[in-house]
């Protein structure tokens, strides 16, 4: 069976859950056709994250990965680009900064998303869902990952399709935080975004 592997980060900037998170837990060894999908939490963390996702890849050889994120966005938003730069300014989960504002000094500046993101954004709006082409992942972890993940696809000549997906807080964050401003999806809407884009692919 062909393999999906879908990611999600810890919660970060002081939230006790993280969206993306819950979502691959909650795909995690479904099948959807002959695609399995292995969900990975992944920690925001600029030194382990890829070394917890590398060997996934190496071992698994999927057909996709897709990573997910959240952004403070009131849609669910599909990456075109990641681009080889990364905030010097904010720490990771763990304190860390990376040394230089480039993420691979031997890559290039950006890399386009191996999955055509708007006949997926038509088809979730189509089924309800507020979606969009997003041409920024920002320059935080969910980048970082995105660029990462398409340069090893590049350098080794992988058939692997990759792109990210960044989905809104939840409700529950909301309230949290006590932030009646804050964009937010139920997770329900936000399984059942999934579901139609590993559909799509």
């Amino acid at each position: 069976m062909k393999k999906l592997i879908l990611t999600g980060y810890e919660p970060f900037n002081g939230f006790e859950l993280n969206p993306s998170a819950e979502l691959a837990k909650s795909f995690d060894g479904r099948e959807f056709g002959k695609l399995q999908v292995r969900g990975i939490v992944l920690p925001l963390d600029y030194t382990d994250a890829f070394r917890v996702l590398e060997p996934e890849i190496d071992g698994l050889r999927p057909e996709v990965v897709l990573c997910c994120g959240q952004a403070s966005r009131a849609a669910i938003t599909i990456e075109r680009i990641a681009v080889n730069a990364v905030n010097l300014l904010k720490e990771d989960n763990y304190g860390n900064i990376p040394e230089s504002d480039v993420i691979m000094a031997d890559a290039p500046a950006a890399y386009f998303s191996s999955i055509d993101p708007h006949p997926i954004v038509e088809l979730l709006k189509t089924e309800g869902i507020p979606a969009q082409v997003s041409y920024h992942a920002g320059t935080y972890g969910c980048n970082w990952i995105l660029f990462r993940v398409l340069h090893k696809i590049a350098g080794e000549g992988l058939s692997t399709k990759a792109t990210f997906v960044h989905v809104p807080p939840l409700p529950e964050q909301a309230i949290e935080k006590n932030r009646a401003d804050l964009a937010n999806m139920p997770l329900r809407d936000q399984i059942r975004a999934i579901e139609l884009i590993i559909g799509a692919l």
